[in-house]
């Protein structure tokens, strides 16, 4: 089963803007998580992306891990270094070992505790029927 984090690469912390053309704190990150997994085989597994907006504004930088009938998470407040590359890698390895993408707290590496933003359910395999149109009285 695959996984997948997604990296938002327009995040920047709270504050003025960098300067003109300076890349965004959130690129830097998935610069520098890309270069983790191309120096990790074991990571394999887990598809690698970016977006333009994860709408975690308020809390920058932002990441959503996410997988098939596996529960998912939006994490935030990660700095652009090599301590929330160290954090994400730790934490995709817990996550791969899952069926269901809930990480034991014991499992949590610590940079990973308090910077979670929200968990997202699994869709339902197969998709619910939508339900009807309301019928007019």
């Amino acid at each position: 089963m695959t996984v997948e984090l997604i990296l938002c690469e327009t995040c920047r912390p709270s504050g003025p803007p960098g300067a003109e053309g300076e890349p965004r704190p959130g690129a830097l990150l998935a610069e520098k998580v890309r270069e983790a997994f191309a120096a990790d085989p074991e990571l394999s597994a887990v598809r690698l992306s970016t977006i333009r907006c994860l709408m975690s504004c308020k809390r920058a930088c932002a990441v959503h891990v996410r997988g098939p009938g596996r529960m998912g998470y939006v994490l935030g407040d990660l700095p652009a270094d090599e301590s929330s590359v160290e954090t994400l890698t730790a934490y995709l390895r817990a996550y791969l070992r899952t069926g269901d993408g809930q990480v034991p707290f014991r499992e949590w590496p610590s940079g990973v505790r308090g910077r979670f933003v929200a968990r997202i359910p699994p869709l339902p395999q197969p998709l619910p029927q939508p339900l009807p149109p309301p019928s007019s009285l």
